[in-house]
């Protein structure tokens, strides 16, 4: 299915706690902070022993695991000057080989035992910025277009830390995440790609009525 080699880095779970951050060590409730593990079981709602503490913005089951491209770090610490943590962005799984240029809406990936489907690219938020102690790296995420993605559990099962990856399935209108970022962060509306996101029925409901009304923009 692919050519290009994808690994797992890392393997990271979460649940949330208290954030010291900034000069003043303001408080900040979240799960941003997971730590590395060796092996987790990965069920519909995301893996046994994460979670999320904002209910409304984050979780879901069509966002139940979060993935970063392990190729982005080395850009992020380059621009800052500084040495992340792993899984600093907050992301279940560290990924190499598969960033949202090259993984599409609606991949099925076999991890482990587990089958996730990929379902939306990821809504960055000030966490991240509170988490890294980078100033509008959030909003920097979103112009580059390294955002991350998330996807759905499809089969439930034990994930290892030295796991292989792989695209078991693709969507036949296959739409990257990055060319759905385009659409849904800065609103450069190609039709034909924007009608087969909306049509493509791996995406995630938040995503879906966003690109519905844009698309509604662009026909009037």
């Amino acid at each position: 299915m692919q050519t290009q080699t994808i690994q797992l880095i890392n393997l990271a779970i979460g649940k949330p706690k208290e954030m010291r951050y900034g000069s003043e060590e303001k408080i900040l409730n979240t799960a941003i902070q997971k730590e590395i593990v060796k092996e987790a079981y990965l069920m519909k709602e995301g893996f046994i022993g994460d979670g999320v503490a904002d209910l409304v913005n984050h979780g879901g089951l069509d966002r139940a695991v979060c993935f970063y491209p392990a190729e982005h770090y080395s850009f992020w610490e380059a621009d800052y000057g500084k040495t992340l943590d792993s899984a600093a962005f907050g992301e279940n799984i560290t990924i190499s080989g598969l960033d949202e240029r090259t993984i599409c809406i609606g991949d099925i990936l076999q991890i482990g035992e587990a089958t996730v489907q990929i379902t939306e690219g990821r809504v960055p938020c000030k966490t991240i910025d509170r988490r890294t102690g980078m100033e509008k790296q959030f909003k920097k995420m979103i112009e580059t277009g390294y955002t991350g993605y998330f996807g759905k559990v499809l089969k439930e099962g034990k994930v290892r830390f030295d796991d292989s990856i792989s695209i078991i399935s693709r969507h036949e209108d296959a739409v990257t995440v990055y060319q759905a970022h385009q659409i849904y962060f800065r609103q450069i509306v190609d039709e034909e790609t924007l009608q087969q996101l909306i049509t493509n029925p791996s995406l995630s409901d938040n995503w879906l009525q966003h690109l519905k009304r844009l698309l509604k923009g662009a026909e009037s």
